[in-house]
């Protein structure tokens, strides 16, 4: 054939056989990236060998004659299978990603650099007990032992990126803590936000804007619910000019923005988790559930592990980056957490001498600011190699007593603002918390490990083989001498300064409550009895009152829980909030055949939010676009917001549903009014019209059948890649993507932005699930990550748990029961 074809002879030889050469050997080089897990593994340790074999989903068991060859192994698995994932984690947290990504990350790296977490992660070691220390101190050494191997082929992102690893340190791990901590501490932008609103809005649009709690909200320590504390007014509210107010809107943009690219932080970040004692089980022993919501990327924040040393026995969820299980169990306890919302970020404005501006006040003197100079180094544009090198950025960061003063990168105000923050306090002890909590034995153990932990504050659930259950806060929480911490406030007024902290047994607590059982959904915690204040920003009480009214509905009924009923209920997509809006919904006409359609469907509806219903399409569209009419043009009109600003998106798509129905169902017309327009609208057209424009909007991408609009086509789960997410091709390469159910206030959390192009996206939600059942004879963990356990592209475990998280399915992680035989006894030197 050739010869009859001189033209196809060379074109196989000059272009198909060079392609076909190239991609068989790029696939050959990206399959020499991935670790070899195809059999049990003995590693070299510190004082001994450790072993390690993996489960059908890549999930480590390593057995060491050590704990700290233990955590030597974790390190050594984390490096294997997260290597890129613990080198942006570092870069990020050092304010160094403009070396890898350029210009476009340079705003974070001064964010990064003025937090100073590193720095601080420097004082937080001296505070850790030796044993603390020696455990992160061989965690280092274990992912340093995989970086220097001989025959290591680094993942295909760091050859992409023309970069090296860098060894592991002691300080890369704390400061990942501090990170973590950033992610459900981040209430300065709600004061920044609330000060900025104060402005213009009255007293009725702020409270829709910033709720207080519920007065019927369920609370964590208590079966009925009870009333918020009265806001503080407290603090600087009034006052900005237009150009400061502008100001301001760029810092919060960035902010916001911030949130989006690192996947960190945002409003009402947290979890579900529950506990249900033995008297409400069939085994007669507790059952613990829990599933963290942060912003979801690939690979997982979480990674699954079951180690044991001498005296370590645990199994359960690893941030990467750490050396411990956060959430999980050993032999004697489990336990699992969620967000506490507390207040724990206060913003002071720092008063500037004017004749001396390198001092600030302090009372009736002045003191001099902390000042240092970082550089920022930039990489080229690609490709970088063929460009001249750029400048690097240079930045001076300035501390006040209170903290770095964050304001200067905007230049907001006259006076500096400054950050007061728990998480920046020298000698922080978080670590030890964490550390301790894996080898605690029983209530009194536990509570003594959580008095260590600083930040984040978390609500800690427990149940241990005993049977007991229990609650209890963890973390710092400040007692201020005036204010809520609601507004910024002037820092040279020491009558704004915090005084101490909750004592650690004055935090909230429950144990074996008369209920049977606990519930916590990032609800508030107390009721007004408890003698301090913790946060004015409690997640709306929907979860938590959907976990609630199913426990009793099963305790009403006499039947007896398992493990998978508590599965059925992680899975739950019914959306209370959603159904107490309903009747003002359904109740309207349109002449409209269409709208009127989509209202009388909605009238049979009970609220689900599930894949397959095109009822929840309709609410979801038309609860987006009312939210945009009723608030966007107060908004705009009295803040200056830009249409598509982030931080304007952000406020209008954060505010409750609840918070939605009583707006509407307001005599007043409060928000129904468009302020922009001479007519005088009525809640009714506004509803209306919203409903038009989601119909028109949601036509586009499923056509005009309304029956065909299942949620589960418009709404997508993306699990993000950093970088290649932002890079044609390779984002889908690299980028996961699945289609899902649930909604912000359904115990199956999914946290959507509306994209113009692609829908709904699904940027937000639970991380992992699990549930740890005690037995007569030991405990049943059941598990499942929300990506899978490797970060390698081609590993088949970089994905293999997308679909069966999704679908709400479990792998068992471990069965800890006396009967079951460690597989991994043989490869152990002996004793």
């Amino acid at each position: 054939m050739f010869k009859k074809s001189p033209l196809l002879s060379r074109a196989f030889l000059f272009v198909i056989l060079p392609l076909l050469l190239l991609a068989i050997a790029g696939y050959s080089y990206l399959n020499s990236t991935l670790p070899d897990h195809s059999a049990d593994q003995l590693v070299p340790g510190i004082s001994a060998k450790v072993a390690i074999s993996r489960d059908n989903k890549g999930v480590p068991s390593i057995k060491a004659t050590s704990d700290n060859d233990a955590f030597y192994a974790l390190g050594y698995v984390h490096a294997q299978d997260r290597l890129w994932q613990l080198e942006v984690q570092r870069r990020m947290v050092q304010g160094r990603l403009s070396e890898l990504f350029g210009q476009g990350s340079i705003n974070q790296d001064i964010w990064f650099r003025t937090l100073g977490l590193y720095q601080s992660a420097k004082s937080a070691w001296t505070a850790l007990s030796p044993q603390a220390q020696a455990s992160l101190t061989a965690y280092a050494a274990g992912i340093n032992a995989w970086i220097t191997k001989d025959d290591l082929v680094l993942p295909i992102e760091f050859t992409v990126m023309d970069v090296e690893p860098e060894a592991w340190t002691v300080y890369d791990s704390l400061s990942w803590i501090k990170v973590f901590a950033l992610n459900l501490g981040g209430n300065f932008s709600q004061e920044m936000g609330h000060m900025l609103a104060s402005q213009k809005l009255n007293a009725k649009q702020l409270k829709t804007l910033f709720p207080d709690y519920p007065a019927d909200g369920p609370t964590t320590t208590a079966a009925s619910g009870s009333g918020e504390n009265a806001a503080s007014g407290a603090g600087l509210s009034a006052g900005l000019s237009a150009v400061h107010s502008q100001k301001l809107l760029s810092m919060m943009n960035f902010h916001k923005t911030l949130e989006d690219d690192l996947n960190i932080g945002g409003k009402y970040v947290g979890s579900n988790a529950w506990v249900v004692a033995g008297k409400h089980t069939a085994s007669g022993l507790p059952i613990l559930a829990n599933d963290p919501h942060l912003q979801i990327q690939v690979p997982s924040l979480w990674y699954v592990v079951d180690m044991q040393g001498d005296k370590l026995d645990v199994a359960g969820m690893s941030l990467v980056g750490l050396p411990v299980v956060i959430f999980g169990h050993n032999q004697h306890i489990s336990w699992g957490g969620t967000a506490m919302m507390a207040d724990v970020q206060d913003l002071y404005l720092e008063q500037v001498n004017p004749e001396d501006t390198s001092s600030y006040k302090v009372g009736d003197q002045w003191q001099k600011f902390t000042v240092g100079e970082e550089q920022i180094k930039v990489r080229a544009k690609s490709p970088d190699a063929l460009r001249d090198p750029l400048k690097p950025v240079t930045v001076q960061i300035r501390h006040s007593r209170h903290g770095p003063i964050i304001s200067d990168m905007f230049k907001v105000f006259d006076q500096p603002v400054a950050l007061r923050w728990t998480g920046l306090d020298d000698g922080d002890t978080s670590y030890e918390a964490f550390f301790k909590l894996n080898y605690a034995s029983n209530w009194q153990t536990f509570g003594e490990a959580l008095s260590h932990h600083v930040a984040p504050t978390l609500n800690m659930l427990y149940a241990d083989k005993a049977g007991n259950i229990g609650y209890l806060g963890m973390g710092k929480i400040p007692v201020r001498q005036q204010g809520e911490g609601t507004f910024p406030v002037p820092g040279w007024h020491e009558q704004y300064r915090w005084n101490s902290y909750i004592p650690s047994k004055e935090m909230p607590q429950s144990y074996n409550p008369d209920s049977g059982y606990i519930v916590s959904a990032n609800n508030k915690v107390e009721g007004p009895q408890y003698p301090y204040f913790i946060s004015h920003h409690w997640a709306a009480p929907a979860r938590a009152q959907r976990i609630s009214q199913l426990l009793e509905q099963k305790i009403s009924a006499k039947s007896l829980m398992t493990s998978e009923d508590m599965g059925v209920m992680q899975g739950d997509t019914l959306n209370l909030a959603a159904q107490r809006l309903l009747p003002l919904l359904t109740v309207l006409k349109s002449d409209d055949e269409t709208e009127q359609q989509a209202i009388d469907a909605l009238k049979q509806w009970q609220g689900d939010m599930a894949h397959d219903s095109a009822e929840a399409t309709i609410f979801h569209a038309w609860l987006r676009h009312l939210k945009m009419n009723l608030l966007n043009d107060e908004l705009q009109m009295s803040w200056g917001f830009q249409a598509k600003s982030n931080f304007l998106n952000g406020i209008v798509s954060n505010v409750h549903t609840v918070e939605i129905q009583r707006a509407l169902a307001q005599d007043d017309n409060v928000w129904c009014d468009n302020v922009t327009t001479n007519e005088v609208e009525s809640c009714q057209q506004v509803m209306l019209n919203s409903l038009a424009d989601a119909i028109d909007e949601t036509s586009k991408f499923l056509g005009s059948d309304l029956s065909d609009w299942q949620w589960g086509e418009i709404h997508t789960t993306v699990y993000s890649h950093r970088p290649f997410s932002n890079v044609k091709f390779l984002d889908s390469i690299f980028e996961r993507s699945i289609s899902n159910g649930g909604s912000p206030e359904s115990i199956n959390v999914a946290s959507a932005k509306f994209d113009i192009t692609d829908g709904y996206i699904q940027g937000f939600g639970a991380g992992f699930r699990q549930i740890m059942a005690w037995q007569a004879d030991g405990i049943s963990h059941r598990y499942m990550n929300s990506t899978g356990q490797s970060g390698n592209v081609m590993s088949r475990h970089y994905d293999d748990m997308v679909a069966p998280f999704n679908a709400v399915e479990f792998a068992q992680l471990s069965d800890k029961t006396a009967s079951a035989d460690s597989e991994l006894s043989h490869l152990l030197p002996k004793q």
